[in-house]
């Protein structure tokens, strides 16, 4: 019996054994408990939400808080929703002027392509001019712009920014000798030539980033820009104002300022060399270029077109683009310029005229923006001396332009834009005064993606000429269709 029992006590000891390993191996196939459900934080998201409208607006406005001078990888972040609009360089595929994020038609890290087409209809009265020009009718310069950039390797970068159509060229096409008395000489030659679209070099650059530098905790994609360090190489608007430093498609009128394009226009050849700091609260640029926009072996004139420009922006880096169509937080910066032209003059024959000329300019600028509110100013001022003639050429400009946009519903909203700017020529001897005024409305149709995809713009221009006593008044259409 006392064996009996032994026996039954074992087996129950050895069957309790054999239950616990079975409901260990069990658990270890099911795999270890799921972790209880997070708590939700009631404070984080107040924190996080600090405006009931901030949460009504799209992604794409709060992205529009970022430097404008990005490259396609960037842009393709849109859809990621953010906190806060951040207000950090957006990297890896950032150029110095890579124009700003938003909608592309094809996004890659190799590859981003986008454009803009704008046609135009001007009308244009002018008094006093002379007979020819005292009425201007019909369609204006229709462009198309076409942009390439990507970053094919870890930190090199490449623009391509064509301009189509944005004038009217005349090659000649065929060549004859004539003949009038049949004598066999040659009397004259004649040439035939067919309109056809120019096409313009916007931007062909070639940039690379030495410095990226997130501070310890952060990286490229969530980090806050510390220090970034650009290097770019080719052709581009040379940056000596903040207009200057605007894409063609983000402008608030159809075309930049006249003070502006008296003092600086178009592209250039050259080198430059931009230093960011703290997300482009301090951005320092400096560039070489060759100050005529031509190849250096195309022109009389030698010589190194030396361009320099500080921004500073106190509440961080905002978009070189002219209005506030994300509605975002209160920012302003301010801004000067400076460029120097020493050049000597030759002879078509290549020798030496001793001429040497000097051409000094420099520009102040400031630019805020608010809720759909933006403000941008600037004054210009130059000064050019030669050894000829020893009469400094001095002329001084200024203007100032407004926008305010607000949503009407859905993905329509509408703006009224003015602008106002003068010009003084010829300071030094025969000062020829100028003003301009320009003022109208822009109607806004989003894709939800961005809300600028279709902007239809009516536009006032205006235009005195003091000391010519001429004026001249006049309305252009213009429709902006990005891609």
């Amino acid at each position: 019996m006392m064996r009996l029992r032994r026996s039954i006590a074992g087996s129950a000891r050895a069957a309790a054994v054999l239950a616990v390993l079975l409901a260990t191996g069990q658990a270890a196939a099911a795999g270890p408990p799921p972790p209880p459900p997070p708590v939700q934080d009631d404070t984080v998201i107040i924190d996080e939400v600090d405006d009931p409208a901030v949460d009504a607006e799209p992604v794409a406005d709060e992205q529009d808080d970022r430097d404008p001078v990005v490259g396609g990888a960037a842009a393709a972040t849109l859809t990621e929703p953010k906190t806060e609009p951040s207000t950090a360089t957006p990297s890896p595929n950032k150029s110095p002027s890579a124009g700003e994020p938003g909608f592309q038609w094809w996004r890659s890290k190799y590859l981003t392509i986008g454009g803009y087409v704008q046609p135009q209809y001007t009308y244009r009265a002018r008094r006093n001019a002379r007979p020819r020009d005292q009425q201007e009718f019909g369609a204006g310069q229709t462009r198309a712009g076409l942009r390439f950039s990507g970053e094919p390797m870890d930190r090199w970068f490449y623009n391509v920014h064509l301009v189509i159509g944005a004038q009217i060229l005349q090659p000649i096409t065929d060549v004859q000798t004539v003949d009038y008395d049949g004598d066999g000489a040659i009397d004259t030659v004649a040439t035939s030539s067919r309109p056809a679209p120019g096409i313009f070099i916007e931007e062909l650059s070639v940039a690379y980033r030495p410095v990226d530098y997130h501070g310890p905790n952060g990286d490229a994609e969530t980090g806050r820009d510390v220090v970034t360090l650009d290097l770019e190489l080719g052709q581009m608007r040379i940056p000596f104002t903040a207009q200057n430093r605007s894409q063609n498609s983000t402008l608030m009128f159809p075309r930049r300022s006249t003070p502006n394009n008296v003092f600086l226009s178009g592209t250039d050849l050259g080198g430059l060399v931009r230093l960011g700091i703290l997300d482009d609260t301090v951005d320092i640029l400096g560039g070489i270029y060759n100050g005529t926009g031509l190849a250096v072996s195309e022109t009389n004139n030698r010589g190194a077109l030396y361009a320099g420009r500080l921004d500073v922006n106190p509440l961080g880096g905002f978009p070189y683009a002219e209005g506030d169509l994300g509605r975002g937080k209160f920012k302003f910066g301010v801004g000067a310029g400076l460029l120097y032209y020493p050049t000597k003059v030759f002879y078509d024959a290549g020798n030496d005229t001793r001429t040497r000329a000097r051409d000094l300019r420099a520009s102040a600028s400031f630019r805020m923006q608010v809720r759909g509110f933006y403000l941008q100013g600037e004054f210009l001022r130059r000064q050019r001396t030669d050894s000829l003639s020893n009469l400094p050429q001095v002329a001084t400009g200024a203007y100032g332009q407004t926008s305010f946009f607000f949503p009407i519903k859905g993905r329509l909203g509408a703006a009224p834009v003015g602008r106002f700017g003068w010009t003084t020529l010829d300071q030094s001897f025969d000062p020829l005064v100028t003003y301009y005024g320009d003022a109208g409305a822009a109607l806004y149709i989003g894709n939800g993606v961005r809300p600028d995809v279709l902007r239809v713009l009516l536009q006032y221009l205006g235009e005195v000429r003091v000391t010519e006593q001429e004026q001249g008044h006049g309305a252009a259409l213009q429709v902006q269709l990005r891609w």
